[in-house]
């Protein structure tokens, strides 16, 4: 029975998991003193099943435990599952991350972000998780749901967002928009429409007059509802100048990685991406963190 319950599960979850990206937000909660890195198992096609530092492949549904010192993720599947497709290099789907690009911005005006963003989100007329589609492809992603979220799965998944794995944070297939901390009363439709406006799927399934209805109703959209944030420069040399644009650039909590999201109401770009998961509350605001966007600046 246990095994089919993992055949289960993994059929449920290999779409999702063919993505490198995805793989590795399973790992939010890797242990510390774990001797194999979140990236390197990622990438070697495993994610991890939440428990003790069991992995699962995407492609052959092998799992492995127990890692030690001196393990090689990529090396480890190759011994134990042999003839796993993704192992021998075969076309399964696999899609390796891609580099992140990411810069800092000097304040934040929440709404010309989000046109800035949402230009790029859900216009093409393609979406950005296609294997997502079908209302019941989403549905299934929620075996795993926290018991105690104040929403229900098929409220999410009717208006197209899928379970990302953690937390209660949850995307839609088309336009890729985050959303996050959900609470009691919330409607899944009205978050969306606040905040992911341009996504093709919902102005299809709800129409322009809908949301523009909502986001007249919680921005007060007009002169009088939009504040400029103006960043104050000081005089410095070369040297300082440098300084502060590395400091800018750097993750707040990591202090390592670049900053690449931006957290949805407050608008601040302060995290990277590995960071910003396990987020509730923004860590310059403290603002309750509602969704996220991730910023590609030149």
């Amino acid at each position: 029975m246990m095994d089919d319950r993992r055949t289960m599960l993994r059929d449920l979850e290999e779409p999702l998991m063919r993505r490198e990206r995805e793989r590795l937000r399973t790992f939010h909660n890797w242990p510390d003193e774990a001797p194999v890195t979140s990236e390197d198992l990622a990438k070697a096609g495993f994610y991890f099943l939440g428990s003790g530092d069991e992995v699962q492949c995407f492609c052959c549904g092998g799992i492995l435990r127990h890692w030690v010192d001196g393990d090689c993720p990529t090396a480890e599947h190759s011994r134990h599952f042999p003839n796993c497709k993704f192992i021998l290099g075969q076309a399964v789907g696999n899609i390796p991350l891609q580099p992140r690009s990411s810069d800092f911005v000097d304040g934040q005006l929440l709404s010309q972000l989000q046109r800035m963003t949402m230009d790029d989100q859900g216009t093409a007329g393609q979406a950005v998780y296609p294997e997502m589609e079908a209302e019941d492809s989403r549905l299934t992603t929620f075996h795993n749901w926290p018991s105690e979220a104040s929403i229900q799965p098929d409220a999410l998944a009717s208006a197209g967002f899928f379970y990302t794995g953690h937390g209660d944070n949850v995307k839609c297939f088309f336009c890729d928009g985050g959303l996050r901390n959900w609470e009691p009363g919330d409607d899944p439709w009205q978050e969306h429409a606040k905040w992911f406006p341009r996504c093709e799927f919902l102005i299809h399934s709800r129409g322009q007059d809908y949301i523009n209805n909502i986001r007249d109703a919680h921005f007060h959209l007009g002169n009088s509802g939009v504040r400029h944030f103006i960043p104050l420069v000081k005089e410095a040399s070369p040297e300082e100048l440098l300084r502060q644009l590395q400091e800018e650039r750097t993750c707040k909590v990591c202090m390592d990685k670049l900053v690449s999201i931006v957290f949805i109401p407050c608008g601040h770009l302060v995290v990277c991406g590995d960071c910003a998961a396990s987020l509730r509350h923004c860590p310059i605001c403290r603002a309750v963190i509602r969704g996220s966007v991730r910023a590609f600046m030149s």
